[in-house]
């Protein structure tokens, strides 16, 4: 079991050229990946998109990628040599094309942001190489922090779903003196009433015997049993489970509400709303499972 809320980084350099990627996930129903590259390395993001779908199952995820280009800082303005370079070149090609080769300090001055600019270009195969390892490394982070997580989630669930299950075992051990108790009810109140009480007369026997049918919640037991035992076979999958999960929770909040309608007792209301309450906590850590 993992969580869906996670973080993870990674920095990478090469021949002057820094690569820097965060990864935030948090809870999302289904998995919801957001990577935006610098506009000349778009064509990356669906590598970097596809490797996060192989390791992820739901959430909504953050990508931060920042590309420095370290070698501009240490070499500053072109040197004297690339001028020189450069302007030879310029004369070499203006003479034979017939043209004047005279070089005023305006040439001089755009060939200096013409050499600077070529020098900026990031080489693209570095920064794949480097953007590739960093994305590796960071999801590998963030994915040991959500399963970090889904340990405690795990067990958090599981004491609740053990609790769930004790109080069942009370309602179970209740339910069949609802049945008893309406018996006592009805002749006191008949007792009360000033009538007399034929214990065998048949219109007693058939209303107790319609309240026994109404109030029988043995198939709400039964049922409410076998899905605390998914929820705990759930529990143990090595795999995204958190949408059967809230699956499930929604058929037990059925069975729960149906014993609490049907009960006559105290004691089994009481339990009904424990298994609300409980249900309700199970519910809320659910919804940040993968």
């Amino acid at each position: 079991m993992k969580s869906m809320t996670g973080f993870g980084r990674s920095e990478q350099s090469e021949d002057g050229v820094s690569v820097s990627v965060q990864i935030s996930s948090v809870n999302r129903k289904n998995l919801d990946i957001l990577c935006t590259l610098p506009k000349e390395f778009q064509y990356l993001e669906r590598q970097v998109v596809d490797r996060a779908r192989q390791q992820l199952g739901r959430g909504r995820v953050q990508f931060s990628v920042e590309i420095k280009d370290d070698r501009n800082e240490a070499a500053g303005l072109p040197s004297d040599a690339q001028i020189d370079a450069g302007i030879d070149r310029l004369k070499r090609i203006t003479e034979r094309h017939g043209g004047s080769s005279e070089i005023s300090a305006q040439v001089v001055v755009d060939l200096a942001k013409l050499l600077e600019s070529e020098a900026s270009v990031l080489p693209p195969k570095i920064v794949e190489k480097l953007l590739m390892k960093c994305s590796e490394s960071a999801l590998g982070e963030l994915v040991a922090m959500r399963e970090r997580e889904g340990v405690a989630l795990h067990e958090d669930l599981n004491t609740r779903c053990i609790e769930m299950k004790n109080t069942l075992n009370a309602v179970g051990e209740l339910a069949p003196e609802m049945v008893a108790k309406h018996r006592e009810n009805l002749y006191s109140r008949l007792e009360q009433a000033g009538l007399e009480v034929d214990i065998d007369d048949e219109r007693v026997l058939k209303e107790i015997a319609i309240y026994a049918d109404r109030c029988d919640v043995s198939e709400e037991i039964t049922r409410l049993d076998s899905h605390l035992s998914q929820f705990s076979e759930l529990l143990q999958k090595d795999e995204p489970v958190g949408r059967s999960i809230e699956f499930l929770i929604q058929e037990i909040a059925r069975e729960i509400n149906t014993i609490g309608s049907k009960s006559c007792s105290i004691d089994v209301s009481k339990c009904a709303l424990a298994l609300k309450n409980e249900l309700e906590r199970i519910r809320e850590q659910v919804a940040n499972v993968e």
